[in-house]
């Protein structure tokens, strides 16, 4: 497995006021795709954000340089992930898909479901463009496109493949989006994750970070504008992380922010629609009293 940086250096964070404080509340019936799956919510609130109890079904809470673990919760215990999944996409294509390829979207790839990118069959894009599409907006048609631009049979089983070797040993992935429930993982293996990120992978972190990216439109392709959809993004602390959501693993992230000059992981998997940023935010208050 190639490796990008040899030492850890904290990224330098986005300087944008937090905007997280306000409860999420989801009030009417409606079909969504939140990152990149189509799910249906049901009418009324999904679940309170001003009660003090995590919805979470398995957290952790991590140094990832020291590795301490300050608070978790069913930490070890495989769970669906989502779109976290694209963590590992991401790992695998730096390593097997050369950084100048250029790629096009197929129309077996463009049925994915859909996203915020609104990338569409026929378009040819970079690489870097596909990435940002994937770790931004959280599509699937990007993931799809990267995994399938060889051989995609290849790519997937490489995928469990390098999350065993750095260490997530309660992992499996069965598609490169996070669609299928197959995806797994506990938030124990996600914090091995997000270690391996910051010392070996910054260039992804960094990646996860961007507030949004804006393609022109070319030759190639159309203009797209791609969203950061991380809660955390515009708070100044953030190192980076990723979103998750499907009907079978509920909300999941992960969430990187520098709090006294150190790297903390934040893990939910399994938080109720509409709850992940508030689970989070109860979890860094958690870890800012401990530490005081």
């Amino acid at each position: 497995m190639h490796s990008n940086d040899q030492r850890v250096i904290l990224p330098t964070p986005v300087q944008i006021e937090p905007s997280i404080d306000q409860p999420h509340e989801i009030e009417s019936p409606l079909t969504s795709v939140i990152d990149g799956a189509p799910v249906i919510l049901k009418a009324g609130p999904v679940a309170s954000t001003t009660a003090s109890v995590i919805t979470a079904k398995a957290y952790l809470v991590g140094n990832l340089i020291t590795g301490k673990v300050y608070v978790s919760d069913d930490a070890s215990k495989p769970m669906p992930v989502a779109s976290m999944s694209k963590l590992i996409t991401a790992i695998a294509a730096v390593d097997m898909i050369t950084s100048t390829s250029s790629i096009e979207v197929t129309k077996e790839e463009a049925m994915a479901p859909p996203d915020d990118s609104h990338l569409v069959a026929g378009e040819r894009l970079s690489f870097d463009e596909l990435m940002r599409a994937m770790l931004l907006s959280s599509s699937n048609v990007a993931a799809e496109a990267i995994a399938s631009s060889s051989d995609r049979a290849a790519f997937k089983k490489a995928m469990s493949g390098y999350a065993w070797e750095i260490g997530m040993s309660h992992s499996y992935f069965a598609d490169p989006s996070g669609v299928s429930p197959q995806n797994t993982a506990s938030a124990s293996d996600i914090f091995v994750l997000a270690q391996y990120l910051l010392k070996q992978h910054s260039d992804i972190l960094a990646i996860t970070r961007l507030p949004q990216v804006s393609m022109a439109t070319t030759s190639d392709h159309g203009s797209h504008i791609l969203m950061n959809i991380h809660p955390f993004v515009s708070d100044k602390r953030f190192i980076g992380g990723k979103t998750g959501r499907t009907p079978e693993a509920g909300e999941t992230m992960l969430t990187i922010l520098e709090i006294d000059e150190q790297p903390i992981a934040f893990i939910v998997l399994g938080s109720a629609y509409g709850t992940r940023a508030w689970d989070t935010k109860l979890l860094i208050n958690r870890y800012e009293k401990m530490k005081k």
